[in-house]
């Protein structure tokens, strides 16, 4: 394996790893939505702050988030050239395992943490709205985006993990049909 590959490895999962975020990111973009229109629809509730920068803002680092993790994920064998010394395109690296193994432990990782980071939060808010559609309370919008969200996210860490071979075979299959993978 050469250097360069290592470097590809690396890109591509930090590149999912912005994308589990992106889902974050979505959360927000859809309160600071909620909040806008509420304010839209009643100026006063909010005082004479506006909501629509706020909004803007949050749209504007959505979008830059998921271009971020958009350009790691598809064009990562470009930038990989781009930060490489001349060296490590031709520089072999002997490791533990091959391309494809590497994969799989960087997507079960990657699942893992992601699930961890979310789960207790999710059960907690999943707990309160239980309680809250007993009770006959009202529902925040907020707490149903986080919800939404936060499954959306355990949904993406439990398929990272369970499907990290499959997912590791399309990483590669473009390399294989190239070169001879050691």
């Amino acid at each position: 394996m050469k250097k360069i590959d290592l470097y590809e490895i690396a890109l591509k999962i930090l590149g999912l790893y912005l994308l589990v975020l992106v889902i974050s990111q979505l959360r927000d973009v859809m309160v600071y939505f909620t909040v806008w229109a509420q304010q839209r629809d009643n100026p006063e509730i909010f005082g004479n702050f506006n909501q629509a920068p706020a909004l803007y803002a949050t749209i504007f680092g959505f979008l830059a988030l998921t271009l971020l993790s958009s350009v790691l994920i598809f064009w990562t064998k470009q930038i990989a050239k781009l930060i490489c010394k001349k060296t490590d395109l031709d520089e072999d690296v002997r490791l533990f395992a091959d391309r494809k193994t590497i994969y799989e432990i960087c997507l079960v990782l990657l699942g893992l943490v992601t699930i961890v980071q979310t789960l207790p939060d999710f059960i907690y808010k999943l707990k309160n709205h239980i309680n809250y559609v007993q009770a006959n309370l009202p529902i925040k919008d907020y707490d149903k985006a986080f919800l939404i969200t936060s499954g959306i996210k355990i949904g993406i860490g439990l398929i990272a993990i369970i499907y990290s071979n499959e997912f590791s075979n399309i990483f590669t299959k473009k390399i294989k049909a190239k070169e001879p993978i050691e």
